[in-house]
C-alpha cells in the first residue's frame, strides 16, 4: 500500500466517521430535523455549483450564488409545509433543465444556463430525498445512502487493487471497470446485510437487482460531475471534506440515485415495502 494511498484512505475514513452520525441522526429524527439537514446540504451544494460553473469573484457570481441558495431553501421548506406531489415538482424542474441546456449548448447566456441547471442538479436530489423520507421511518433513504457509500468504497478498493481497463478515460482517467464491478459487488453484499434488519422490497430478486444496477447509475452521476469539472478545468468542486474535495464530489452518485429511486417507488410502489 503506497503512502499516498494510505493518507487518502485515512482522510476518507475520518471524514466518513465524522459525517455518518450527523447524516443518520437527522435521518432517524426525520421531520424538520431532516429538512434542516437537507437545507444545510443544499446551500453548500448550491454555493459549490455556482463557484464551479459561474464563479463567485464578480458581483454577478455572488448574486447567482445567493439566488440559488434562496431557491433551495424556499423549495425544501415549501415541500415540508405543503407535502406536494413529487411528480408535479419534478416536471416543473424539468423545465429548468430544458432551459438550462438550451442556454448552455447555444452559448447565448451560459451563466444563466448553468444557473438553471444548478436549480435542477441541487433541487432534484433534495426534493426526492425529502419525499422518500416522508414515506417511512427512513428505511429506503438509509438503504440508498449505504448503496452509494458501498459503491464508492468498493470502487475505490477494487479499482486501486486490480486496476485494468479504464471506464471512461477521457472523463475520469482513474475510473476502471474493476472498480465499477467491485462497487456493484460490495453494494449487493451491504444490501443483503441491511435486508436482515429492514424489509425493503417484495422479493430478493428485486433487492439484488437494484443493489447491482443502482451503483451503475451512481457511477454515471460520478462521471457527469467529473465531466463538468473537466469542462471547467477544476480538480475538485471544493475543499469542504478532506480526502473527498467538495460536497458535490461526495454526493455525485446520490444526486442521480435518489431521483431514480423516487421514480421507481412512485410508479412501482408494489415492489417496495415502505413503512412496513
Amino acid at each position: 500500500m503506497t503512502k499516498a494511498f494510505s493518507k487518502n484512505l485515512l482522510q476518507r475514513v475520518i471524514s466518513a466517521l465524522t459525517l455518518l452520525p450527523l447524516v443518520l441522526g437527522a435521518l432517524w429524527l426525520g421531520g424538520w430535523w431532516w429538512t434542516a439537514f437537507l437545507l444545510l446540504g443544499g446551500v453548500l451544494m448550491a454555493r459549490e455549483w455556482v463557484a464551479l460553473t459561474i464563479g463567485t469573484g464578480a458581483t454577478s457570481g455572488k448574486i447567482y450564488s445567493a439566488l440559488l441558495c434562496l431557491i433551495v431553501v424556499l423549495g425544501v421548506v415549501h415541500a415540508e409545509l405543503t407535502q406536494p406531489d413529487i411528480l408535479l415538482r419534478l416536471n416543473e424542474l424539468a423545465i429548468f433543465a430544458a432551459l438550462g441546456l438550451v442556454f448552455v449548448l447555444t452559448d447565448k447566456a451560459p451563466s444563466v444556463g448553468w444557473f438553471f441547471l444548478g436549480v435542477v442538479y441541487v433541487g432534484v436530489p433534495l426534493l426526492t430525498l425529502w419525499w422518500l423520507r416522508s414515506l417511512d421511518e427512513g428505511q429506503i433513504v438509509f438503504w440508498l445512502l449505504f448503496i452509494v457509500w458501498a459503491t464508492d468504497v468498493g470502487g475505490y478498493f477494487f479499482g486501486k487493487a486490480i486496476g485494468g481497463p479504464k471506464l471512461a478515460v477521457k472523463i475520469s482517467p482513474k475510473k476502471t471497470w474493476a472498480g465499477l464491478l467491485g462497487g456493484m459487488a460490495v453494494s449487493v453484499a451491504v444490501s443483503m446485510l441491511i435486508a436482515q434488519f429492514f424489509h425493503l422490497t417484495t422479493s430478493l430478486f428485486v433487492l439484488v437487482s437494484l443493489s447491482a444496477l443502482l451503483p451503475v447509475w451512481a457511477q454515471v452521476g460520478d462521471l457527469v460531475e467529473s465531466g463538468i469539472k473537466r469542462h471547467f478545468d477544476v480538480k475538485d468542486s471544493g475543499e469542504l471534506i478532506p480526502g473527498h474535495g467538495g460536497l458535490l464530489d461526495r454526493v455525485d452518485g446520490l444526486v442521480f440515485v435518489a431521483p431514480a429511486m423516487a421514480i421507481l417507488v412512485y410508479f412501482l410502489p408494489h415492489l417496495f415495502l415502505v413503512g412496513s
